[in-house]
């Protein structure tokens, strides 16, 4: 009776332990389930479906998600409109942040690649001072490409051709001159965004001619017909 006894009250003690055990737990549970709703939250884009890398982002591939605060990373975008239209860097897996510096955009700085127009390719052609409209050429500029041929292969004389017309700049690439103890920027190269038919001519013109760049006004889209100008017709400069 008294090893009964004593197997009973010590069950009644271990019942007792695991209630309050127990309750201490639902109550710390009940707590933190408080204290996570009365988190700040931050409504941020999150990829609808994994993006692959090197993909034109659309506003269907995206959508927004209320987090934390503290689990928002310093990159996330906040605005769909922030990222619909640029170029995935990399991967983007379904519910993930998207970062900033995970897309591609023109606001944000990025390699050329992502820079050049779909359909076209990027070409470097070497220009001067004054080929070069005296280093006023900027990306983003639209200019004529003009190419003087000396070859006699070519033409009996020397010829000029107007060769690509509203082409635009991608970039430039500058060196320093020391000009009167001070130093100045100039171009040396203008890369293009050009077709790849207009590609293999300026290619063939940097072997046997000479560039020249004209700069368009940024509201000037018309295209010119235009004729080789050389010695043979030279007298119809007055028409010009």
């Amino acid at each position: 009776m008294k090893a009964n006894k004593r197997l009973l009250i010590v069950a009644v003690i271990i019942g007792l332990i695991t209630v309050l055990a127990l309750n201490k737990h639902m109550k710390a549970m009940q707590s933190g389930e408080a204290a996570f709703a009365g988190a700040s939250q931050i409504s941020v884009v999150v990829a609808e479906s994994t993006i692959p890398q090197h993909t034109r982002i659309t506003s269907e591939m995206l959508t927004t998600e209320l987090i934390p605060e503290d689990a928002v990373h310093p990159e996330a975008l906040t605005s769909i409109d922030e990222a619909v239209g640029g170029i995935s860097r990399s991967d983007i897996v379904k519910g993930e942040q998207v970062l900033g510096s995970r897309i591609a955009t023109e606001k944000r700085r990025a390699s050329l690649s992502y820079r050049i127009p779909e359909q076209l390719r990027g070409i470097s052609i070497p220009v001067s001072e004054v080929s070069g409209v005296s280093g006023y050429i900027s990306p983003g500029d639209r200019v004529d490409v003009i190419v003087a041929y000396d070859d006699r292969e070519i033409n009996e004389t020397k010829a000029v051709y107007t060769v690509a017309q509203n082409v635009l700049v991608l970039a430039t690439g500058e060196y320093t001159q020391e000009q009167d103890n001070e130093e100045k920027q100039l171009v040396s190269t203008v890369t293009l965004g050009v077709t790849p038919g207009q590609a293999e001519v300026l290619a063939y013109a940097n072997q046997w001619g000479t560039f020249h760049l004209t700069l368009r006004s940024p509201l000037d889209e018309n295209i010119v017909e235009l004729d080789c100008y050389s010695a043979e017709n030279f007298e119809s400069f007055r028409k010009r």
